[in-house]
């Protein structure tokens, strides 16, 4: 009996809109901490587009982009996954809890 009381306690905590809030704001700094860090990883695939050469470039200029692209989103998705799983999911998050994710 104790033990749903206690998981009927945390839900209800968990689910509240403050707690909601939070893990929002948590995941806004996940996704902006891995994006900026996933854009140093391609940045070098991003410079080559702006690169002119003549000759067929703009198809491999287009295939550049688009493997800059994919290797920034998965880059972006599992990282967040990973730190969101670490961070917000199934925790109650207190005002320096943001910090710790940061």
């Amino acid at each position: 009996m104790s033990n749903e009381l206690q998981q009927a306690v945390f839900l209800a905590r968990y689910n509240s809109g403050r707690q909601r809030l939070m893990r929002f704001a948590g995941i806004l700094l996940i996704v902006a901490k891995h994006g900026l860090r996933g854009l140093l990883y391609v940045w070098p695939l991003t410079l080559l587009v702006f690169v002119d050469f003549p000759g067929v470039w703009d198809s491999i200029r287009l295939v550049l982009l688009v493997l800059a692209g994919a290797a920034w989103s998965r880059f972006i998705y599992r990282s967040v996954v990973d730190d969101y799983r670490r961070f917000l999911d199934r925790q109650l998050l207190g005002p320096g809890s943001l910090r710790k994710v940061f």
